[in-house]
């Protein structure tokens, strides 16, 4: 198996209201994940005896927060960090509990602010949309929560309503997202001309016409429990592009 190439904490309290460790990177042209909304976490380093030590030291090293392996609660799957380009990061992320919140003194090389969001929130999916996000093309929308002017997506979005997920044993279903666009464009009157198949690694359909793009915005784009279903979507006139959960490709488009 690789090894991890970075690590991140997700830390989170264990009374109630249960809330979670955010911070947001400071803006810097050397990092892909400038002025985003982030977990703590760093690359790993040839001194760190472990991926847990590295969770740690990046934890204290960025906010100023101290804790030991006594706090770790799970190790995650790795899972993949992406950036606009390759290479990508494999990441190993650690769940750490703690009693309450505690203070935080951020490295400002490294981040703005920090907060500690209600767990409710990143439960709560009339607070997901899909929206256009700073640096990447106005086409493309990203699931995301709306925190202090500030979208969280991308990596930390995934990986945080992955862990939230996977603690109610619920999985979202990217092929059922999928068909059920293909539907609704049907019932918009667009006949099927090609049911599901699998071209170059990706499900393809294809409908009769124009994909009426305003409309599937209205639809799809609102706040419900189907964001967490889709990583990425965009849509035009010609095709449908969708991205699920595992980064796997559907297209319905449009002859």
């Amino acid at each position: 198996m690789n090894q991890p190439e970075a690590a991140v904490a997700i830390v989170h309290t264990r009374r109630e209201p249960e809330t979670v460790l955010l911070m947001r990177r400071s803006e810097r042209p050397d990092d892909s994940w400038s002025g985003h909304w982030s977990l703590p976490g760093g690359r790993c380093e040839a001194s760190d005896p472990d991926a847990v030590h590295t969770a740690l030291r990046e934890l204290e090293e960025e906010c100023g927060v101290r804790l030991t392996k006594a706090n770790l609660e799970t190790a995650l799957p790795y899972t993949v960090a992406r950036r606009k380009a390759p290479p990508f990061l494999l990441v190993a992320p650690f769940v750490f509990r703690v009693d309450a919140e505690l203070p935080t003194t951020l490295d400002a090389r490294e981040a703005v602010e920090s907060l500690w969001i209600p767990a409710a929130v990143l439960g709560d999916t009339a607070r997901h949309s899909l929206q256009a996000v700073p640096g990447r093309p106005r086409e493309m929308l990203f699931p995301t929560i709306e925190l202090r002017g500030a979208p969280l997506w991308g990596f930390t979005y995934r990986l945080l309503t992955d862990w939230m997920r996977s603690r109610c044993a619920h999985q979202a279903d990217g092929l059922a997202m999928a068909g059920t666009i293909l539907d609704y464009l049907l019932s918009l009157g667009l006949p099927l001309r090609e049911p599901w198949s699998t071209r170059d690694g990706a499900a393809v359909a294809a409908v009769k016409g124009a994909i009426p793009v305003d409309t599937v915005l209205s639809r799809f784009a609102g706040a419900g429990p189907h964001v967490a279903a889709i990583n990425t979507l965009e849509v035009r006139p010609d095709c449908v592009r969708m991205l699920g959960p595992v980064w796997e490709e559907y297209r319905i488009m449009a002859r």
